[in-house]
């Protein structure tokens, strides 16, 4: 007699691909005939924002591009002149073949922006984007209950708790801010170029909402009445909710990862900006799930024979975040900084036995007067390494994003140049459990004249259930006599 055992599905999502890519594209661009014509390119800086994901069968791709901006010095020796332009980029990844369409996460920087002239008129803007995309898709965990088993047969049951990735997607929000350069700083004239760096802070699961909330840091790069180059940085804070597809309990949490999708900025009279941008909050939500299963079953009456499977569960083994500082020295004399950001690069990563190795890179790109009163402009490399520990069956995925304010502080020989990254982690790995599906119950067994009444249990390395079932008794009568 075969006792098949109830099967019971747990829907949860599978990572597919996880890959980064980096794209360059360059753009010829004509300046305006009221501008006058181009002596030497000073800087060029740019924003990356993604307008669109799709899921292709057997590809996914990502439509983003970079709102450059070009600074230069005319010909003329008039004051240096901002143009602006838009850079469209198109990646793709390549991913197997999928009965059903999954979800895409991206995490795009910018990884370099410059410009060469090619005339008096004419511009020439090369700007590169480094990508992740990390593809999930619906996946179900089998398991198998026992259903109607007689109670002479005895089964070994266990429990594990996963973390499984059971929900991912985004909300997408719209930002609609006014605010005002403070009278501490110089008087806005014009807006040359401005960044937008969103930061989430805080995020949880409640029942079936995912809510979040963070800062926005706007960095804007502006003239003022007398000609000079300033910069200010304004702190949005922002507060979100997302509808979830059911409701969860304690064990689950959810990783925002923020996306920008649009942004625009228009300077009003008297130092008045106007703000409206779009953000995507992407989330992937896990949770904790108990994965109860019966290792083994054996009867002391009659032959049992077990039908077991080994079912491969895609699990999350954690998620880390922290903040790394970066801080690195420019020598520019007594010269005046006028602007400064911080780039930083996705982590190079080195797998070793045990761990995983990264270097981080990143840039500063300082804009500033030099001792005669030139605007000049420089790129300043960094790096940093750190190893985290990594199980040798599992897979780290690794991505930055520049939060907060970059800071210049001037000293006596050099400038130095501070800046901050968040860097997260997720760690996923296959865990293999064995659960039994199936018993077939056969004959009768004769009793052994030489098994003993009553069993007590020498200390050594076998345990109770290994012990009761080579005896034919039962783990409780063991724990019973030698109580």
């Amino acid at each position: 007699m075969e006792l098949q055992f109830q099967l019971n599905k747990i829907p949860c999502l599978r990572q597919l691909k996880s890959e980064v890519q980096t794209q360059e594209q360059t753009q010829e661009i004509r300046i305006q005939d009221s501008l006058p014509d181009i002596g030497r390119v000073l800087a060029a800086w740019g924003q990356v924002v993604v307008r669109g994901k799709e899921w292709r069968g057997d590809d996914m791709g990502v439509s983003c591009g970079v709102t450059a901006w070009v600074l230069y010095a005319p010909e003329d020796g008039s004051q240096a002149q901002c143009v602006e332009c838009w850079i469209p980029m198109n990646m793709k990844w390549s991913l197997p073949e999928t009965e059903t369409d999954g979800n895409i996460l991206c995490h795009c920087l910018l990884k370099s922006v410059d410009a060469r002239t090619l005339s008096g008129r004419k511009l020439m803007v090369r700007a590169a984007v480094s990508a992740m995309a990390q593809a999930y898709v619906p996946w179900e965990v089998d398991t198998y209950q026992p259903d109607g088993v007689p109670k002479d047969i005895a089964l070994l049951q266990k429990t594990y708790p996963v973390c499984l990735v059971r929900e991912a997607g985004e909300k997408a929000f719209v930002m609609d801010e006014e605010m005002t350069v403070p009278a501490s700083a110089p008087a806005l004239d014009k807006i040359v170029r401005y960044s937008l760096q969103p930061e989430v802070t805080d995020q949880k699961v409640l029942g079936d909402k995912a809510v979040f909330r963070g800062n926005t840091t706007l960095h804007v790069l502006y003239r003022t009445a007398e000609g000079a180059m300033a910069s200010w940085d304004f702190e949005i804070p922002f507060s979100q909710y997302t509808e979830l597809r059911q409701e969860y309990g304690h064990q689950a949490q959810v990783q925002i990862m923020p996306l920008v999708t649009s942004v625009e900025l228009e300077a009003g009279e008297q130092g008045r900006l106007r703000l409206k941008a779009g953000i995507a909050g992407q989330y992937l939500l896990s949770e904790i799930c108990d994965i109860c299963v019966v290792e083994d079953g054996y009867s002391g009456e009659r032959t049992v024979n077990v039908k077991q499977e080994v079912v491969e569960i895609p699990a999350v083994l954690e998620w880390q975040q922290q903040r790394i500082h970066g801080e690195q020295q420019g020598n520019f004399g007594s010269s005046r900084v006028a602007d400064i950001s911080f780039y930083p690069g996705f982590p190079r990563k080195q797998r070793k036995s045990d761990s995983m190795e990264m270097e981080i890179p990143g840039v500063f790109q300082t804009l500033y007067y030099d001792g005669e009163g030139v605007l000049q402009s420089s790129l300043s490399h960094w790096q940093t390494g750190l190893e985290l520990g990594l199980d040798d069956s599992a897979s780290m995925d690794a991505w930055c994003s520049a939060v907060g304010k970059t800071q210049a502080s001037p000293g006596e020989e050099s400038t130095a140049l501070r800046g901050a990254l968040m860097l997260d982690t997720v760690t996923h790995t296959v865990q293999n459990i064995p659960m039994v599906t199936a018993l077939t119950v056969g004959d009768a067994i004769e009793k052994d004249p030489l098994r003993p009444s009553l069993i007590l249990r020498k200390a050594g390395t076998e345990d109770l259930w290994t012990i009761a079932k080579s005896c034919g008794s039962t783990v409780e009568a063991i724990r019973e006599a030698n109580a």
